[in-house]
């Protein structure tokens, strides 16, 4: 068995979570037993119990008397998911930059429950080991103060990226790789590359607030088509806005859209890609959530399907290894000169300490051990926050479980406004984020994203069922 390969007890209960999730075990069904789980799959009667005590903790199956293991009945499973949303015509009405002001500032607060940031705890980190390469690094290079990897950036973290990007179905090269600082600046870093002040760039919505003030600051106008839960980008309103406008690019997030958390199926992503590469547009994929998958595979990325050059991949190290590092890259075959102008142009280089202690730890293995613990921490953060809304929330609460990411995408009763809701949750020391801006035109004013990353703890449930309190003082029959 390879160093990074599922321990046993593991690869069962992954065998028994995939038939929950794909619906051949459905509530109240019986598991089979120890014994007979034990001669199917040729392991020990102790890695089974083991597997099973796994799942239990996950709250994916129970324990009966005298009877065995059942398929859980979770709570959330009563909720409803958001309803599609249609975006009719209207007139602009943009996010006022003193409400993003407040936001970003509740981030900072360190006296409130960030359920608000989408990113885990600072020790969720591989910290330890990152150190240790970090002291290994300045000993074999002690001058990093006074060195800088310009444009596209450290060679062998390059190569290492390259190797990753294989997992999403799409072989690229080192060369077609650019390092940048995050994935907002790799994306920013292609937007200033494909557009000019005027241009209309086309996102889904709802999406990250980040690209849309963006796409304001740039000067572009935006072209919003709608993401719909469990379906994800709707690619027929993508064919229509490109039939009906010039578009300079687009801008898509198709893996655990930040901030509904849908993953746009395989055909759907065809679709988009064929869609929007018929019209010549060039496609800024945001996949900074592509590893944070809670099923068994890495989802594909829109690169897979891309027989043009026209779909530019942005990710980056944040919301895995280290949100600290700011290192990120874009790729792309087309454009990767222009992109390593433009970084230079904006800001030179990405540090070089980070890119070289990141490509250390890429090579030196572990990491998708690592990454194996994360996605299951956070799959059972996402059930337990889940099962806390279903449990204090109001009856019109509406939210699609995520298949990924970190982010939970909340629709309240239609008379809660998110906002006013954000300012009384802040009083009580609760950090949330309001659903308006996560649209150029301001919707969503009744529904919140909260961040499951952060782990559950006491504090957290405690939030959550506060949180649920002002949103029923809030709701009006």
């Amino acid at each position: 068995m390879s160093a990074n390969a599922p321990l046993l007890y593991e690869q069962v209960a992954h065998l028994v979570e995939r038939q929950i999730v794909s619906g051949t075990l459905r509530m109240h069904d019986r598991i089979p037993s120890v014994r007979a789980m034990s001669r199917n799959a040729d392991v020990s009667i102790a890695t089974v119990v083991q597997a099973y005590l796994h799942l239990e903790q996950r709250g994916l199956i129970e324990a009966r008397p005298k009877s065995g293991y059942y398929v859980r009945a979770r709570s959330h499973e009563r909720l409803p998911a958001p309803r599609p949303r249609r975006l009719q015509p209207s007139r602009p009405r943009s996010v006022a930059s003193s409400v993003l002001d407040v936001c970003r500032e509740a981030t900072e607060r360190t006296d409130v429950v960030q359920l608000n940031l989408a990113m885990a705890p600072a020790t969720a980190s591989p910290n330890r080991r990152l150190n240790s390469l970090i002291r290994d690094e300045l000993r074999s290079h002690p001058n990093h103060a006074g060195e800088v990897i310009l444009p596209p950036g450290d060679l062998e973290l390059r190569r290492q990226v390259a190797k990753r990007c294989a997992l999403a179905g799409a072989a690229v090269a080192p060369e077609d790789v650019v390092i940048t600082g995050g994935t907002m600046d790799a994306v920013t870093l292609t937007l200033t590359t494909l557009c000019r002040p005027g241009d209309a760039v086309l996102v889904e919505s709802p999406t990250y607030f980040g690209v849309l003030q963006a796409i304001e600051h740039l000067g572009l106008r935006v072209v919003e088509v709608p993401n719909h839960p469990g379906t994800g980008i709707d690619a027929a309103a993508v064919r229509a806005a490109v039939a009906q406008q010039r578009l300079a690019a687009a801008v898509l997030m198709p893996n655990f859209n930040n901030p509904a958390g849908t993953l746009t199926p395989v055909q759907a992503k065809r679709e988009l890609v064929e869609a929007l590469t018929e019209a010549g547009v060039p496609i800024v994929e945001d996949d900074i959530y592509g590893e944070l998958h809670f099923g068994p595979e890495r989802p594909a990325s829109l690169r897979s399907f891309d027989r043009e050059g026209l779909v530019i991949s942005c990710g980056s190290v944040s919301k895995t290894i280290a949100l600290g590092y700011r290192i990120g890259w874009a790729i792309s075959p087309a454009y990767s000169a222009e992109l390593q102008r433009a970084k230079f142009f904006s800001s030179v280089a990405a540090p070089t300490l980070q890119q070289r202690v990141l490509a250390r730890y890429y090579a030196s293995g572990g990491y998708d051990r690592f990454l194996t613990r994360l996605r299951r921490t956070l799959a059972e953060s996402a059930e337990q926050f889940l099962d806390a809304v279903a449990l204090h929330f109001p009856a019109g609460t509406r939210v699609a479980p995520p298949a990924g990411g970190m982010v939970l995408w909340i629709e309240l009763p239609a008379s809660v406004d998110g906002m006013e809701l954000f300012r009384t949750a802040l009083a009580s020391r609760i950090g949330i984020m309001p659903g308006l801006i996560f649209s150029a035109k301001a919707h969503y004013r009744h529904y919140i994203r909260l961040n499951f990353g952060v782990g559950w703890s006491d504090e957290v449930a405690r939030a959550l069922a506060r949180l649920g309190s002002l949103v029923r003082d809030t709701a009006r029959p």
